[in-house]
């Protein structure tokens, strides 16, 4: 059901390009290629940039594009694109713009100094991302929600993507303040959620399923079925088969009671919209559907 698309995807191989903070993760510190994702056949994929080096971003693309020979599920890429370099960053845009498959770009904002994102030259660049016509997925964490709600306010031309939820506390499982701020963000209409990252959020030691329903719950009650959509956030949120059905079924749970469009939103409507996908076929719809 809520396999159609998968809004959230990483692959990486090492010895292509290079990725500074794998070194941190040992886990992680080797190729994830497509043929290794868990998916339901059927699924399509949206990549998301995996923090490759800076100068190598259209390497990234070219390199991730050049995967769908044998990734035929690959519907879109969101790119890197140095946004905070203000409308010096249209140079980027439109290298960007000559590979069909780019639909978003992406900076993360995470760990940035407080003002990064409401700084005049962020804001320009951002302003740049919105007329070049590519959506903007932010990656913060839950202290940075209030100051991207006022960055979502002065460029209300991107059509912003959450991704992770906004990575709330969930180990924690403290839902008051995120939730707080998460409903100061709801307000922006340009701005549109990936229910995803849950597994890195989480305490491993425990269930995430027990753990993160509050917080999806509550972030379809503030957005609304309408402006979600699944993820996976893989290999880094979850790797294995099991751990991506796990996810799958803990998000049908927070959906129980939903309608078949609201379902069908956040298991495709959503990243189709969005991404400007193609015709997307999958369990959750049959009809083919156009942007």
């Amino acid at each position: 059901m809520l396999q159609s698309v998968d809004s959230h995807v990483h692959v990486w191989d090492p010895a292509v390009l290079s990725y500074d903070w794998l070194t941190g993760v040992p886990g992680l510190n080797r190729a994830f290629l497509p043929h290794q994702l868990p998916h339901m056949p059927g699924t399509r994929a949206v990549f998301v940039q995996a923090d490759c080096r800076d100068d190598q971003a259209l390497k990234e693309v070219d390199w991730v594009a050049s995967l769908g020979d044998t990734w035929p599920e690959l519907a879109a890429i969101v790119a890197f694109a140095p946004i905070h370099r203000g409308d010096a960053v249209s140079r980027d845009l439109g290298e960007l713009r000559q590979r069909p498959l780019v639909r978003g770009v992406r900076q993360l904002f995470q760990d940035r100094e407080a003002g990064f994102m409401l700084a005049a030259e962020t804001l320009a660049g951002a302003r740049q991302a919105g007329r070049a016509g590519f959506t903007f997925d932010v990656c913060v964490r839950s202290s940075q929600l209030s100051e991207l709600a006022a960055f979502a306010a002065r460029v209300p031309e991107l059509d912003i993507v959450l991704d992770h939820m906004g990575k709330p506390p969930i180990a924690a499982g403290e839902l008051s303040e995120w939730s707080s701020a998460m409903r100061g963000l709801a307000k922006q209409p340009n701005v549109v959620v990936k229910i995803s990252g849950a597994g890195a959020e989480a305490d491993p030691m425990r269930p995430v399923a027990p753990q993160a329903l509050p917080f999806i719950r509550e972030t379809l009650n503030l957005f609304g079925a309408g402006r979600c959509m699944i993820g996976s956030d893989w290999p880094v949120s979850l790797t294995e088969p099991a751990e991506y059905q796990d996810w799958i079924a803990t998000v049908e749970q927070a959906m129980a009671g939903a309608s078949a469009s609201e379902l069908e939103s956040v298991a495709q409507g959503t990243a189709v919209r969005v991404y400007r996908l193609e015709a997307v076929r999958g369990p959750a719809n049959q009809e083919e559907e156009k942007d």
